[in-house]
């Protein structure tokens, strides 16, 4: 029988313990050897105010290791990582250069053009959008293009878009033309040939520049210089920030 309580009050590394560890060897010794000591007569046991004692005890001690359970492991709770929350985690192999801001900063309401009319970031409120400023002079944009490309055929729906915008005063014409060298099929065209946007977001001195913005318009963060968008690392920093 030592044997036996011994075995089940066993310690070991915390994590790993059953609950009834969190009895104590003395109570545990206790209650065993005064149950064993009444074991002749039922009723007389159930009679003894400290049979009784030990029951209640038990029950308060349950339910205190229900209570501490249920805090740590909420329903609905998810130990996720998200760029939301800035999780640094999730800065790793290809998204390393990847800057949360602090604090998050709304996009500017300056226009650009798409299909010859004017727009701002804002008519892509609602969804996760990357905007990506390149150039047709910038050949870490050209090399990054087509992973952005990828992205947009990836992700690219509802809840998430690649706005690839070139900050080029050679306008929309001469942009189109390398997106079609590059075979370039998902992303569609947007050209800031007055730079004024570029100029907003701090991406006319170095190219290429992509600033992720959560679905209310505010920035999650920034990438400065070329990255591979189709990556693992990439795709798990834009998941976790759609909404």
């Amino acid at each position: 029988m030592e044997a036996l309580i011994s075995s089940m009050i066993a310690a070991g590394p915390r994590e790993k313990r059953p609950p009834h560890i969190w009895f104590s060897r003395s109570f545990v010794l206790s209650a065993m050897v005064y149950i064993l000591s009444c074991r002749g007569s039922s009723l007389e046991l159930i009679k003894q105010p400290r049979f009784w004692l030990m029951v209640w005890g038990g029950l308060g001690a349950a339910l205190l290791l229900y209570v501490i359970i249920a805090a740590s492991v909420q329903p609905g709770s998810s130990s996720a990582l998200s760029a939301l929350n800035h999780d640094r985690a999730l800065l790793r192999g290809e998204m390393a250069d990847f800057s949360y801001a602090f604090p998050p900063r709304g996009a500017p309401k300056i226009t650009f053009q798409h299909e010859g009319e004017n727009i701002t970031l804002g008519d892509f409120r609602g969804k996760t959008i990357l905007v990506n400023f390149w150039a047709t002079w910038c050949l870490p944009c050209l090399k990054e293009l087509p992973s952005l490309d990828a992205l947009e055929e990836k992700l690219g729906g509802d809840k998430f878009q690649v706005v690839a915008i070139a900050a080029d005063p050679r306008g929309p014409e001469a942009a189109q033309g390398y997106l079609d060298r590059l075979e370039i099929k998902n992303l569609k065209l947007y050209a800031d040939p007055s730079l004024r946007l570029a100029s907003a977001v701090g991406g006319v001195d170095v190219l290429p520049v992509s600033i992720l913005y959560d679905a209310r318009g505010r920035e999650v963060g920034r990438l400065v210089g070329e990255a591979d968008w189709a990556s693992a690392e990439a795709l798990r920093l834009v998941r976790s920030a759609r909404q």
